[in-house]
């Protein structure tokens, strides 16, 4: 059977950021920067896929509440393909004026290997449906997925969290779907990797962490995204205008520059495997950020050669090849945790035995 389409991704960034920006940027204003961060803007999704053809995919979209902080996350939920022999998918991303295909086949001797939860978070300006096809190729190796909407983004609560306060809600999301004790795989692209990786903090189920094109320290990041795709001249749009407005943004959503840092956060990480996939052609999320910042040896960085920073949220053949050599070492090293805590504690129960036989000798 074959599941997913052709789909198309036409994004025109540089058009709408030219558009909103230089009225003001013509003034030496940061504050446009700060406006276009902080609004809700997500691209639309109709060339990704329908709803309807979400809907015949197994997809369903519900809304989740915070109890704690009272903001609302949309999301999409779906079961494992059960019972199906192959998966196909054809993405065809346009950026810059160039058109760029991923794509990925599958057949059922991939079909349902394993089995848990897995949480695909989008990055900025997408939205959940983004992650809609990365979602089909976990849910045909056995998985169940669920894609929530970023605050600011799709049609969550309004205001941008920057992955931060978002982090806090999608954690009550995931117990509310009622699959404990199952394992948790979190997978987080650009904007939405700051988001996954904070879940680390908050959660002791989440067994790997998959990170496509991470964004670098937002006012970084920021710095990146304009110059590579903002078509106007850079001495219009100087770093450090661009940099003053990210950290406007920041401070407007209660948020810190370092509560962004992915990198800091990983090498503090000490218990979670981490899998990050980079791009050499990659201008927004560049490779060295990464490889040269982390020395945590459960993080592994694999570079990709020739893809852009829109085409990494879509999983193609060769990132499968990664991914499932990968998912075989989580298993393995699960394996091996799980063998050691029985020996724990039948050592534990020895000993408690001697103590109890000593006492009443």
């Amino acid at each position: 059977m074959r599941m997913g389409t052709a789909s198309a991704i036409s994004r025109r960034p540089a058009v709408r950021l030219a558009a909103l920006l230089l009225p003001l940027l013509l003034s030496g204003c940061t504050a446009a920067i700060s406006h276009y961060i902080g609004s809700q803007q997500s691209f639309g999704y109709d060339q990704i896929a329908s709803e309807d053809t979400l809907l015949q995919q197994g997809f369903s979209e519900s809304e989740f509440c915070s109890s704690r902080t009272q903001k609302c996350l949309s999301y999409l939920s779906a079961a494992p393909l059960s019972g199906k022999r192959s998966l196909r998918y054809r993405v065809t991303i346009q950026a810059q004026g160039v058109e760029e295909s991923s794509q990925l086949e599958l057949d059922e001797s991939a079909a349902g290997q394993y089995s848990g939860l897995v949480v695909l978070i989008h990055g900025f300006r997408a939205s959940k449906e983004y992650m809609a096809n990365s979602a089909l190729y976990f849910r045909f190796l056995g998985f169940h997925v669920l894609l929530p909407d970023l605050l600011g983004h799709g049609k969550s609560s309004p205001g941008i969290g920057f992955g931060v306060e978002d982090s806090t809600i999608i954690s009550e999301l995931i117990d509310q779907q009622g699959l404990s004790p199952a394992p948790v795989l979190v997978v987080g692209n650009s904007l939405g990797a700051v988001a996954a990786t904070r879940l680390l903090a908050e959660r002791s189920d989440i067994v790997g962490l998959l990170l496509q094109a991470p964004m670098t320290v937002f006012d970084q990041a920021t710095v990146n995204y304009v110059n590579a795709y903002s078509p106007l001249p850079s001495w219009m749009i100087p770093d450090s205008m661009v940099r003053e407005g990210a950290l406007a943004a920041l401070q407007d959503a209660g948020v810190a520059l370092e509560q962004t840092d992915i990198a800091a956060m990983l090498t503090r990480n000490d218990t979670t495997p981490t899998l990050i996939l980079l791009s050499d052609a990659d201008r927004v999320a560049p490779p060295e950020a990464f490889e040269t910042t982390l020395s945590n040896s459960l993080v592994s960085v694999v570079v990709v050669a020739g893809r852009s920073h829109p085409a990494m949220s879509v999983i193609d053949q060769r990132d499968d090849r990664v991914i499932q050599r990968w998912l075989s070492g989580l298993i393995e090293a699960n394996r091996a945790s799980e063998v050691n805590r029985q020996h724990h504690e039948q050592r534990g129960e020895s000993e408690n035995l001697q103590h109890q036989w000593r006492a009443e000798a």
